[in-house]
C-alpha cells in the first residue's frame, strides 16, 4: 500500500532447509541473509523519511524455546559484509557509509499459524540512498529453528 507521502515497503524471504541453532546476535535471513525493502513507491526516493512503525511474521506455529526479540539493521545499499544466515553479526568498516542504524522489532508472539510482532511509534528517521532499503534481521537470543521456515518484514514509512 502506498499514497503520497506513505509507504509499506515488505521483504519476504525462506531461510535455508536445515535446523541449525542460532545463537544470540546471529543474522537470520537467505542463504545470503541481506533483506531488500525495494519499492519505487517510497514517499521521497532519495531523501528523508521517518520508519513509523515495523512488522515481524514468521510462518510457524509456535514460538521455538528461547526465541526472544530481533533486530532489523538498515543500510542504504546492499551490505559489502554480504553476511550469510547463522552468521554472526557485525559492522565491518566497510560497512559503515551504508549503515543506517537500527531499531528492535520485539517478540514474536503465536497466534496460531503465524507468529506475529509489530513495533510503533518508531519515528526513526533515515535518509535514502534511492527507492531501496536493506537490511540485516539479528536475533537477540539462542533458538533453534525449523527448516525453510518464511518470514515476512513489512515497514510503514512517512515523508519526513
Amino acid at each position: 500500500m502506498s499514497n503520497a507521502g506513505y509507504a509499506t515497503p515488505a521483504a519476504e524471504f525462506t531461510r535455508p532447509n536445515n535446523t541449525t541453532a542460532y545463537a544470540a546476535g546471529d543474522v537470520v535471513g537467505a542463504t545470503a541473509a541481506a533483506i531488500t525493502f525495494g519499492s519505487s513507491s517510497y514517499p521521497l526516493p532519495g531523501g528523508p523519511v521517518t520508519i513509523r512503525a515495523a512488522e515481524l511474521r514468521i510462518g510457524a506455529s509456535a514460538v521455538p524455546s528461547g526465541m526472544s526479540f530481533f533486530t532489523l539493521h538498515l543500510y542504504s545499499v546492499t551490505p559489502p559484509s554480504a553476511l550469510a544466515d547463522n552468521a554472526a553479526f557485525n559492522l565491518p568498516s566497510g560497512d559503515r557509509a551504508s549503515y543506517l542504524g537500527s531499531f528492535v522489532i520485539g517478540t514474536p508472539v503465536d497466534l496460531g499459524d503465524t507468529l506475529y510482532v509489530r513495533a510503533d511509534s518508531l519515528n526513526v528517521d533515515i535518509d535514502l540512498a534511492g527507492s531501496m532499503l536493506f537490511g540485516y534481521l539479528v536475533t537477540a537470543a539462542a533458538w533453534t529453528p525449523a527448516a525453510e521456515t518464511t518470514f515476512s518484514v513489512k515497514l510503514h514509512v512517512m515523508a519526513v
